[in-house]
């Protein structure tokens, strides 16, 4: 029986997802024709001449993009083992969009809300969807600005040696 497993630990990284199909050979034995279709929100593999059978495997409506160009997939010792790429970076979480729910098509824009509330926005996916050393960028850039504000708007005029020191306060 074949199985395709796409809950293995380690399956999803931030830049890509895998998929595992096991079970469809034993170790030696050859796939005849390995015909993958990579599309923008689906995957469609078919694995000829396993053992006399042939084997499809189609993903539709994926809850995010896939770089076309560099999704792969590789023969292994029992199956085949497939590469989504994604094309932004983040975790999905699932491999499939929800019914309820449209696959991620990247940030909306409102031409005429107010163009701070359209970057916030931005900001916050960003953080919601990117790996710790987004997140640790994003704070710096958030609090890096804070500080400019609150210290008039603009950078201090050289003082000269008045403030060497106080970066340990």
């Amino acid at each position: 029986k074949a199985v395709v497993s796409t809950q293995s630990t380690g399956d999803e990284t931030n830049k890509a997802v895998k998929i595992y199909i096991t079970g469809i050979k034993e170790a030696g034995q050859q796939i005849e024709k390995v015909e993958p279709t990579f599309d923008s929100r689906s995957v469609s593999v078919m694995l000829r001449g396993v053992a006399g059978k042939n084997y499809t495997l189609t993903i539709g409506n994926l809850k995010g993009t896939v770089n076309v160009e560099e999704s792969s997939i590789k023969t292994t010792k029992t199956g085949a083992t497939i590469t989504l790429v994604k094309s932004s970076p983040g975790n999905w979480g699932s491999l499939k969009a929800s019914k309820d729910e449209k696959p991620d098509e990247g940030p909306k824009i409102d031409k005429d809300a107010d163009p701070n509330a359209g970057l916030m926005s931005l900001m916050k996916q960003m953080y919601e969807t990117g790996d710790d050393s987004m997140k640790q960028m994003i704070n710096k850039t958030m609090y890096e600005s804070q500080m400019k504000q609150r210290n008039g708007g603009g950078s201090l005029p050289d003082m000269g040696d008045m403030g060497a020191g106080l970066d340990n306060l």
